[in-house]
């Protein structure tokens, strides 16, 4: 009955609800090599005897269970905190006993009311409805009963004395996904699924091309303002989930992200994902990379090697040609601050202003290493272009890793 493969070792979650009770007998009765993980999350006062009676049917059956006693009291977000408390258990849970994949037991009206949810809010998604496999913090997650209806599984735990919980606040209409499960899922004729089913279908895989196709385009301008809005959107969230950001951007943040492509200003940024990227165009490009992606000061106190993410640099072979001296340790490299000034033959220039001149992009800028001496005084910037890669100088080069493009 279940397409899954019975030499893997798997993760049910289970909540003591009809759906992931009647998997559990599926698995269970077809001799699946699988164990339970169970969230109490104390906010309803059917928790605990929930809890006590998957335990109990454990217990009967011989399948080793792992329960999670939330004690925070959530005031906001309750669904999406839920939700973050029972994959982090999971997934520790997961790599702690090497499970090949977790088991969620979603069904075919889970999947039909996120589709039909997803349209009403015109989400920006990257799988409509709900997929069969997918990951989720480093777990490979498997929804083996989207093709069953809800009444099917209600039928067999009834039909079978499985017991099972129902959670009252499913019934309650003042939640908008509860409001088209009970008016609308609950409605629909055999008909009408295949009808919606074939829909969700079409549009993943017309997604799917969608997702092709900007896999291929580069990062000038020209192309990226060829693209529609909706292309540009997905195109900036596809990029954002290269750099591990899941916290996706809005269709209204990637207009501003495209304000900002059509500037005529050569370097300019914009921090959007919850500050969690930074978008600069620089000149006809577009950068994008992890706004928290700083140059942390480096504190040396004679010469030596130094080799990070950012900098490559044999201070005991090119201090001296560098124009570093002994007399100026204990050193400091650090990024540009604001009001830096450089000495450059007999008058001083603003580091700001020697940026521009060797037109370095703004990406670069605030994390590009200066050389500091003890008496607070830049006595070293490495040229934009001629320290930029390690053909020139294997011995001091700043690393061209750390531009994310």
């Amino acid at each position: 009955m279940l397409n899954i493969d019975k030499n893997k070792r798997y993760l049910l979650a289970c909540s003591f609800g009809p759906d992931s009770m009647a998997l559990f007998d599926m698995l269970e009765k077809e001799h699946y090599s699988f164990e339970v993980a169970h969230v109490n999350y104390h906010l309803r006062e059917e928790s605990d005897a929930e809890e006590a009676g998957l335990r109990e049917y454990c217990k009967i059956k011989g399948v080793k269970i792992h329960v999670f006693q939330n004690l925070v009291a959530f005031k906001s977000n309750i669904e999406a905190n839920c939700r973050e408390v029972r994959y982090d258990f999971f997934s520790k849970l997961y790599k702690e006993y090497k499970f090949d994949a977790l088991l969620v037991a979603h069904n075919q009206d889970d999947l039909i009311e996120t589709y039909l949810l997803q349209k009403k809010r015109k989400n920006l998604v990257f799988h409509y409805g709900l997929a069969e496999f997918n990951e989720i913090k480093g777990m490979k997650v498997v929804r083996p009963l989207l093709s069953f209806q809800k009444k099917e599984l209600l039928d067999r735990c009834d039909e079978l004395s499985i017991p099972y919980a129902i959670d009252k606040t499913n019934l309650l209409t003042i939640f908008e996904r509860n409001k088209i499960r009970i008016n609308v899922v609950s409605k629909l004729s055999g008909q009408e699924r295949k009808d919606i089913i074939r829909e969700i279908n079409g549009q993943n895989a017309k997604l799917q091309k969608t997702i092709n196709k900007l896999n291929k385009i580069s990062n000038h301008k020209n192309e990226l303002l060829a693209l529609s809005e909706i292309e540009f959107a997905y195109y900036l969230n596809i990029k954002l989930q290269q750099l591990g950001i899941i916290q996706p951007i809005t269709y209204k943040q990637s207009i501003e992200v495209a304000k900002l492509l059509k500037s005529n200003k050569p370097n300019i940024a914009l921090n959007v994902a919850h500050n969690q990227a930074t978008f600069y165009k620089s000149h006809d490009s577009l950068i994008i990379e992890k706004y928290d992606d700083q140059f942390e000061p480096v504190l040396i106190n004679k010469p030596c090697i130094v080799d990070n993410r950012f900098l490559y640099a044999d201070l005991v072979k090119e201090g001296e040609k560098r124009k570093i001296k002994i007399e100026d340790y204990p050193l400091t490299i650090r990024s540009y601050q604001k009001g830096d000034k450089v000495q450059i033959s007999n008058y001083e220039v603003m580091v700001r202003r020697l940026f521009i001149d060797w037109k370095m992009p703004i990406h670069l800028r605030k994390r590009w290493p200066l050389f500091v001496n003890k008496d607070n005084k830049i006595v070293y910037i490495p040229r934009y272009r001629e320290d930029f890669k390690i053909e020139n100088s294997p011995n001091f080069y700043v690393k061209e890793c750390f531009t994310l493009k």
